[in-house]
């Protein structure tokens, strides 16, 4: 393996920590508020990596950031995990994974163009090319399951199959329109990403942007809030919230940041968008999803987006 290669597997990587956070995640929506779920997992990443503070390996030159770069990475935290991640968390609840998977996973296009407004940085034909296949396979992927299933029913989040309930026109175009606002701040907390991490290992990057959202959360939605709190939680629901703290927010989380650290961004971001196909293929080996023609063509289109972009 190639040193060049390493982003580009922790971005696979990262994707499919991510399907299994989404379908964790989904099993809990009904229950918990959206910002109360966002600011625990990210607390519960952010206790993680300053306890690895100390046992930082690279971290021995001290806090190297500028005041412009660790305002890029506030802004990054802010608009990324703070709004993006929260209005992901409303749309899963408002349309189900499937569509909120599919509208929010065309972030790598959105990504290429705040690249191109933000940094002057015209798109690789290459670059451009994978991020259209993987965003038309995401689509594909997410679209509503196939109708020889039973009338009604389709594959639930770790339960088997759950009954679709009829969407109303508001809740329905609430929930698309919040998956493609998540999109677009997702590409530009990307880009703002980069520059703030130049001069920060990756344990302090993270150990800066998990705390920061988690307060930021917490002041700004949470205690203004009457719905939002830590009451929702039972222990089952708040273990399995931490639980995606640890793998999405702090592995994952870890991963990306790597990835973007160390290779282009719209490349790190359409291979993290392939998680989809991941999410597919964790269904299809627990018995949960049936593979189809219109799943292996979606496939075929995430693959064929990464091999244009690697």
């Amino acid at each position: 393996m190639t040193p060049e290669a390493l982003p580009e597997l922790a971005a696979l990587g990262c994707a499919v920590l991510w399907a299994i956070n989404a379908l964790l995640l989904r099993a809990q929506a009904d229950r918990i508020p959206p910002a109360t779920m966002n600011a625990t997992r990210c607390a519960v990443a952010g206790v993680l990596f300053l306890l690895l503070l100390p046992f930082d390996p690279h971290g021995g030159g001290g806090w190297r950031a500028s005041a412009a770069e660790l305002a890029a990475l506030g802004g990054s935290v802010a608009v990324g995990i703070g709004v993006g991640d929260t209005l992901y968390l409303i749309a899963l609840k408002e349309i189900g994974i499937a569509r909120a998977m599919a509208l929010s996973g065309v972030f790598p296009l959105t990504t290429l163009a705040w690249e191109a407004v933000l940094l002057a940085r015209p798109p690789e034909a290459s670059l451009a090319g994978g991020a259209v296949l993987v965003a038309a396979g995401v689509v594909l992927l997410a679209r509503e399951p196939d109708q020889a299933r039973p009338a009604g029913w389709r594959a639930g989040a770790g339960r088997g199959l759950e009954q679709i309930a009829p969407l109303a026109p508001a809740r329905l175009g609430l929930g698309v329109a919040l998956s493609l606002i998540a999109a677009a701040f997702w590409g530009l907390s990307s880009v703002l990403l980069k520059p703030g991490i130049a001069h920060l290992t990756l344990i302090q990057a993270n150990a800066v942007r998990m705390p920061l959202v988690a307060l930021l959360l917490l002041v700004c939605r949470i205690l203004p809030s009457r719905t939002e709190g830590l009451r929702a939680f039972d222990r089952r629901s708040f273990l399995v919230v931490a639980a995606t703290g640890l793998l999405g927010m702090g592995l994952g989380a870890y991963l990306f940041v790597y990835a973007i650290g160390h290779t282009a961004v719209t490349k790190a971001v359409t291979l993290t968008s392939t998680a989809p196909v991941f999410g597919l293929l964790i269904g299809a080996a627990t018995g949960r999803e049936r593979l189809t023609a219109r799943l292996l063509l979606g496939m075929a289109c995430c693959m064929g987006g990464v091999w244009a972009v690697l």
